[in-house]
């Protein structure tokens, strides 16, 4: 009697146990570097450029897009966003007076498009000369170093140099989560585990039934005719 409440428990110990399971969350995707731009804060003076020295750091990262401005002159200055393998890896053009032919000297913020592994911008002014140059590797996460740093966010499609044999990850079945569905999968399992226990239980008494069955009672024996008289 005693092994088959041990049974009976360790049944419904494993059902509640596979009927309760905790949520388990993928990891997250990579970021894109087409959804974020670099917006530089430089000052402007009578077609020079330098950083503006009210800014602790001459850029920043937006989580926007990089949108090409439209230009309001035929001789606008241009960027290139030079990767750590020392190529262009993307270009830009605008206007430092923004459509102002008054406009000689001041503040101006310009926008490009972020490259995951950018090492530098180059900036040049409208008769095709450098002016200036902002080193942009510290806010890169790609570093052209010929290895694949999925945790640093590198993959095929951000950093390509790096992670050439990288295959795409298998999808994540999501398991049956504990919230919302708590309640069904406790009630299932202790339904399973009754289940369990009326069905060893019945097994049980049917063994021990079969194993000492109920004695019999003997036949009574037949009494004799009475003889008559003669």
């Amino acid at each position: 009697m005693k092994n088959v409440f041990v049974v009976v428990f360790c049944l419904a110990y494993l059902i509640l146990n596979t009927s309760y399971i905790i949520p388990v969350r993928a990891d997250t995707a990579p970021p894109n570097a087409k959804d974020f731009s670099y917006l530089f804060h430089l000052y402007y003076d009578n077609g020079q450029l330098s950083a503006d020295r009210d800014f602790q750091f001459s850029y920043d990262i937006i989580g926007a897009p990089y949108t090409a401005p439209a230009l309001a002159t035929e001789t606008p200055y241009r960027g290139e966003v030079i990767n750590f393998m020392g190529e262009i890896a993307d270009h830009f053009a605008f206007d430092p007076k923004a459509g102002d032919v008054k406009f000689t000297k001041g503040k101006i913020s310009v926008k490009a498009p972020y490259i995951a592994d950018g090492d530098k911008v180059v900036f040049y002014d409208s008769r095709n000369l450098a002016v200036l140059t902002v080193n942009v590797s510290g806010s890169s996460f790609c570093n052209d170093d010929g290895v694949c740093n999925d945790e640093k966010g590198e993959d095929s499609s951000s950093c390509p140099k790096d992670c050439k044999q990288s295959l795409p990850a298998p999808p994540v079945t999501p398991a049956v989560t504990a919230e919302g569905e708590g309640g069904t999968s406790l009630l299932a399992g202790i339904l399973y585990a009754l289940a369990g226990l009326v069905l060893f239980g019945g097994l049980w008494f049917f063994l021990k039934r079969r194993k000492n069955p109920s004695p019999t009672l003997p036949t009574p024996p037949i009494p004799p005719n009475p003889q008559k008289p003669l």
